[in-house]
């Protein structure tokens, strides 16, 4: 309660995360709160890795982009966020991805992503948490020029992945 609404979803996302709290027990505990705390519920998203990420998604929703957390792409992994079909935006923490073997991974991963015809967008927590406008500006200009759906053959629906 002491905290902000994002910083609160942060929260309750790592418990769940880590296996501190189920969502069950989180019903609970919210539910004597007023039915503001008990909104948090709507937000909260067990399957994010971090803060940064948790961020990352709420200020997306906050301005109606949708996306999904932890999405399995195949030869991959988890990417963080995807945004439509194809825009992952990966969120690295200098925590996770300070080392030379995770900068190494995370460019493979990149590189498989783009081979598959993904396109990636890799954001720092910086940029998440100081320069959120920048960033909703280019999430914007990416999805305005339609860059989180697959490119589409000849107007039809049918769908072309570049590999």
């Amino acid at each position: 309660m002491c905290q902000g609404r994002d910083d609160a979803v942060g929260s309750l996302d790592s418990a769940l995360n880590g296996g501190l709290i189920r969502l069950s027990g989180l019903r609970e505990a919210l539910s004597p709160l007023p039915l503001s705390y008990r909104r948090l519920l709507d937000l909260v998203d067990g399957r994010a890795d971090s803060g940064v990420e948790t961020k990352a998604r709420l200020g997306l929703r906050a301005v109606n982009i949708a996306c999904r957390t932890q999405v399995a792409i195949p030869g991959v992994g988890s990417v963080d966020l995807l945004v439509g079909e194809r825009l992952v935006i990966e969120l690295d923490g200098e925590e996770w991805h300070a080392g030379s073997e995770a900068f190494a991974e995370d460019r493979r991963r990149d590189l498989l992503l783009a081979a598959l015809g993904y396109r990636v967008l890799r954001l720092t927590y910086q940029q998440v948490m100081y320069q959120w406008p920048s960033v909703l500006a280019t999430v914007g200009g990416l999805i305005a020029a339609r860059e989180h759906h697959w490119p589409r053959v000849g107007g039809g629906s049918s769908s072309l992945r570049r590999v």
